[in-house]
């Protein structure tokens, strides 16, 4: 019986460890990938936008029913006394025949249908760019406290030695008091990149629900490594495809159909009306049923004014139009010269790396054989801290220009 229970508690044991084996990588998020997969599941934001776009698509489904008929049933009692039987119910089936503000309303189906894919992919590309701005902080914020750390180890073993030299007689309190400044500087320095890391991880865990491990983020496969090969081609495709291009045209669309709307509501429409009714009271009663052609045509000077705002609608969205194309063209146009840029800026960048650590190397040497002063070391592994640092930065603002241009432009989007 024992032996049972035991067996029993160990199976059980065991498929928790496996089933937590099995769940325990979906924890973490390390690639942009795996993390912009979890953020469409968990970011608030985004899924406040599709619920938008959902929207969107039940108009598409409203505008189509614009023909489908309709039915009203009515029932009502008049005297609520005891003993009274004073009632009446009708149905009614009302079918549109002829409406030209009707046909206007179908023609809404497209223009709706595109806007709410335009704006599908805007929520996307955003949620795309913020996820990898909070990814990019965290590796900022990691790389900075590598390179501080490495600052540190070397200033700390500087310091040592310092201090060996003044107990021999050999230094100076001075060169102690530097290092010991500059080394509080970076541990303080450090302290406040460690408090930025984790406010970027916590930003992080909030888009996607999961938690970030800084040393293993990376955002190495956000991005192509190359740009498209002809910046006249890639702008023009921008000018007149991009997302925001794209929902400003099908706004202008639907202002045009709005336009018309209002001039339909001058001409009649004739719709067919099927209807049953019944009502009893008292000694009487009678049922009434009938079939006709209904012809409605309006009158009204509020027709006038509401042409007259339609038509500035109208052309407001045409200047809007205009606007998101010399945006999304100057935009495209900033984003490819900035990759041109930082490829230029990360050759320099990473040259520079080398050359501080050849030259802190050097100047260790040199310090040791009493040619150069501490402040020449200490400037050295500033200026490594500095280069490393810098080099990180280029190279993410590099990576997130490639996925800018990835997002703008609609032949490389996912």
């Amino acid at each position: 019986m024992h032996t049972s229970a035991y067996r029993l508690r160990s199976g059980a044991l065991a498929g928790a460890i496996s089933a937590l084996a099995v769940c325990a990588p979906s924890v973490y998020a390390q690639t942009y990938r795996e993390a912009l997969v979890a953020a469409e599941r968990a970011d608030a934001q985004f899924n406040v936008a599709l619920s938008g776009v959902a929207n969107r698509r039940v108009q598409v489904q409203e505008a189509k029913s614009a023909f489908y008929p309709s039915a009203t049933v009515s029932y009502s009692r008049a005297d609520l006394t005891a003993g009274a039987n004073s009632a009446s119910y009708s149905a009614t089936i009302t079918q549109p025949l002829l409406s030209y503000d009707r046909y206007l309303t179908l023609q809404q189906v497209d223009p709706v249908a595109a806007l709410a894919v335009a704006e599908d992919r805007q929520a996307r590309n955003e949620l795309a760019l913020r996820l990898f701005r909070v990814m990019a902080d965290i590796i900022r914020n990691r790389e900075a406290i590598r390179s501080i750390s490495v600052q540190i180890d070397g200033l700390e073993t500087q310091l040592k030695r310092a201090q060996r030299m003044r107990e021999l007689g050999q230094g100076t309190i001075t060169e102690v008091s530097d290092y010991e400044v500059r080394l509080a500087v970076a541990q303080a320095n450090r302290v406040n990149q460690r408090s930025n890391l984790d406010a970027a991880l916590r930003n992080f865990t909030l888009i996607t629900g999961l938690q970030g491990q800084p040393e293993r983020i990376s955002v190495a496969d956000a991005a192509p490594q190359a740009r498209p090969s002809d910046e006249g081609s890639f702008v023009t495709r921008v000018r007149e495809t991009a997302t925001p291009v794209v929902s400003a045209r099908q706004g202008l669309r639907l202002q045009e159909i709005a336009v018309k709307r209002i001039r339909s509501e001058f001409l009649p429409s004739v719709v067919a009306v099927a209807g049953r009714g019944r009502a009893a009271g008292g000694t009487s009663s009678y049922t009434d049923t009938r079939v006709g052609i209904v012809f409605n045509a309006p009158l009204g000077a509020g027709q006038w004014f509401n042409a007259q705002r339609a038509a500035t609608d109208l052309q407001r969205a045409q200047e809007s139009l205009r606007l998101a194309q010399d945006n999304a063209a100057n935009e495209a146009q900033r984003v490819w010269k900035s990759s041109e840029s930082l490829d230029t800026e990360l050759q320099i960048r990473r040259r520079a790396v080398e050359a501080a650590k050849l030259a802190l190397e050097g100047n260790i040497k040199s310090y040791q054989g009493g040619v150069k002063s501490n402040i020449d070391v200490v400037t050295s592994y500033q200026n490594l801290a500095d280069a490393e640092t810098a080099l990180v930065n280029s190279e993410v603002a590099r990576t997130e220009t490639l996925l800018t241009i990835r997002l703008l432009d609609p032949v490389n989007a996912p």
